[in-house]
């Protein structure tokens, strides 16, 4: 009789604790199931950036790869405009030496009999020579050289147009032009030549 009371007693305290424990059962498989969907949502994440990563990387690896074209064009571009102008500065060489050659023609083909003129004849006068370099005039002028003076000219010394012979000259004093300069577009290409007293001692 005792035993059957204990094993009544023991299914029924089994049939109380069944519930709870279907209770803490589900309760965990919800617990799981929760955690189980945010894996699944925190993946989902990952796997969104993941394929965007990709995407830039494609984009970025595509850009490059433009700029990489695009620094070959431009060096091929470089090297085609640095030929070009190799050539045109040839070409423009050779063309200012065919004008001056041009304009110097006869002064340098007279040039040699000038010299060997006033080698057999030194008394020959110097003004019998000076219409052989009106070429040189002519070029000068075309250029647009401007001399700086006239020779033995006397003038108010300027430091920035004329070259002592001495450094104690001072500015505005009068001096001889023993050379003259030249200067092209108000810029002194070379200062003339100045002294106090004329070649020979003169004055």
């Amino acid at each position: 009789m005792e035993s059957l009371l204990a094993i009544a007693i023991g299914f029924l305290a089994l049939l109380l604790i069944i519930p709870a424990i279907s209770a803490a059962i589900a309760s965990q498989s919800n617990s799981l199931t929760d955690k189980l969907q945010l894996a699944r949502s925190q993946i989902e994440l990952l796997e969104n950036e993941l394929k965007a990563t990709h995407q830039n990387y494609l984009e970025l690896e595509q850009k490059l790869h433009q700029l990489v074209l695009e620094k070959a064009a431009l060096h091929q571009d470089g090297l085609r405009l640095h030929e070009e102008l190799q050539q045109q500065r040839l070409e423009l060489t050779d063309e200012i030496r065919s004008s001056t050659f041009e304009q110097l023609q006869t002064l340098l083909t007279n040039y040699p009999s000038i010299h060997q003129m006033v080698r057999v004849k030194p008394e020959l006068p110097a003004k019998n020579l000076l219409s052989m370099f009106t070429s040189l005039d002519n070029l000068l002028n075309k250029w647009g050289y401007e001399q700086i003076g006239k020779p033995w000219e006397q003038v108010p010394y300027n430091p920035q147009i004329h070259q002592p012979d001495t450094a104690d000259i001072a500015e505005d004093e009068l001096v001889y032009i023993r050379f003259i300069g030249y200067q092209h577009q108000g810029r002194i290409l070379v200062p003339a030549k100045v002294s106090r007293t004329l070649p020979g001692g003169g004055r």
